[in-house]
């Protein structure tokens, strides 16, 4: 166990640790997706619960994950009869008649009978898939326990009701949000949203990223990997417009004889083209651990986040989420490049921090070239970004910091269901 993550101090005898220990809840994460490492939702929780004492956390998710991909702690798999029409043309009218209360709730006897007499002091849960975050709310509301619920996403986008049903929706999801004890949200943005909608405040908690991240040498990034020529890393999911906007952003990268090298799963049809674009772009799949931040490190210049400029339907996705590959960007000792407009989150840290990441919010192919051949040219320029990166990512996105901040809150709500 990581004792100085779980917020234990240096010097401290063994009966100190064993006592905080001790401290931190008998934890239930009920939620769509429980902790695992081969998608990114999953991977926070993964990160967020790793060191967490096995005997006290269960998990119940809509499945269970390989066992190479969970936590050593006991997960049971949670599915309604009903999950099958959210995948079908009548998605919409299934999750309407959620929001005025006309679908049948998962009985709390069901997961009474998965907990197999485990008894939780706080339920943890995501807003993200209603039958889920419904179902953790039913379940602490008949045990008056705590709540803690964490928002990566405007469930609304990914979860569209008729428009009979939007009150609905917003009156039952503002009486879920109220009662939690406490409301952990990706970014500034969307707390302020989620205060806006529900009418209660909650807090930042930005994603966590690996503790195993080393950044390399900052001056390895004075002298560029391919001589005369830039070579750009991503490391990511291709999909929600990220690979529009690289095959977007290829004119740029052949004007200055740049390369990208990136890391993912393979694109959708939409942005397929940019396998065939060999010349400059280098698609070497997924690879699991830190084998691609690994080979970035070791072939790239500079890594990149591209929003998409016309981000049409996805445009609450980027107004509020936060890109978890901007802390581990940061993290690997490499200039970082954040391009997109500006009211994307990412490229609002960006231009909050001017010194730490370059930034582009034009969408113009001469201003892309721009930056990329100053990036190219200006050595002291690659440095600096580098190591004001590396201090920017350790003020916002200390993986410490955030996992303490996260048990501390698990502490505090436990605390207070028992007074």
């Amino acid at each position: 166990m990581n004792l100085r993550t779980l917020g234990v101090r240096g010097g401290r005898r063994p009966s100190a640790i064993f006592a905080f220990v001790q401290q931190l809840p008998r934890l239930l994460l009920l939620s769509d997706e429980g902790p695992q490492t081969t998608s990114a939702g999953g991977l926070i929780l993964f990160r967020l619960l790793k060191d967490y004492p096995v005997d006290r956390l269960q998990v119940i998710a809509r499945r269970v994950p390989p066992e190479d991909s969970r936590l050593n702690c006991r997960y049971n798999s949670l599915t309604t009869l009903w999950r099958r029409f959210e995948q079908s043309r009548f998605h919409r009218w299934k999750r309407s008649l959620r929001a005025f209360g006309l679908v049948p709730p998962v009985p709390v006897r069901r997961v009474e009978k998965l907990l197999d007499g485990f008894q939780p002091d706080v339920v943890l849960c995501v807003m993200q898939h209603a039958a889920y975050y419904d179902t953790a709310w039913r379940f602490a509301r008949t045990y008056r326990l705590s709540l803690i619920v964490i928002v990566h996403d405007v469930n609304d986008q990914f979860e569209p009701v008729l428009p009979i049903a939007l009150r609905a929706r917003r009156r039952r999801d503002t009486a879920f949000y109220n009662y939690a004890s406490a409301r952990l949200c990706v970014s500034p943005e969307m707390e302020e949203l989620c205060t806006k909608q529900y009418g209660a405040t909650g807090e930042v908690m930005y994603p966590i990223r690996s503790d195993g991240l080393q950044p390399r040498a900052f001056e390895d990034a004075r002298t560029l990997k391919s001589p005369g020529h830039l070579t750009i890393g991503f490391v990511g999911n291709l999909n929600y417009g990220y690979g529009d906007e690289l095959l977007r952003l290829l004119p740029a990268f052949r004007a200055v004889g740049a390369k990208l090298i990136a890391f993912s799963n393979p694109p959708r049809a939409e942005c397929a083209a940019l396998l065939d674009a060999r010349d400059c772009f280098d698609f070497r799949g997924f690879a699991p651990g830190l084998g691609a931040w690994q080979t970035i490190q070791a072939e790239c210049d500079a890594v990149i986040l591209p929003y998409p400029n016309s981000s049409g339907r996805l445009e609450n996705l980027y107004r509020y989420h936060f890109p978890s590959k901007l802390p581990e960007y940061l993290a690997l000792g490499m200039p970082v490049v954040v391009t997109g407009p500006d009211y994307a989150t990412g490229v609002k840290w960006a231009l909050r921090n001017p010194n730490a990441v370059m930034s582009c919010a034009k969408p113009d192919v001469a201003s892309h070239i721009e930056w990329l051949k100053r990036l190219r040219s200006d050595t002291t320029l690659r440095v600096s970004l580098a190591e004001a990166g590396g201090r920017a990512g350790l003020e916002d996105f200390d993986p410490t910091a955030i996992k303490n901040q996260f048990l501390d809150r698990l502490q505090e709500v436990s605390r207070r269901s028992t007074v």
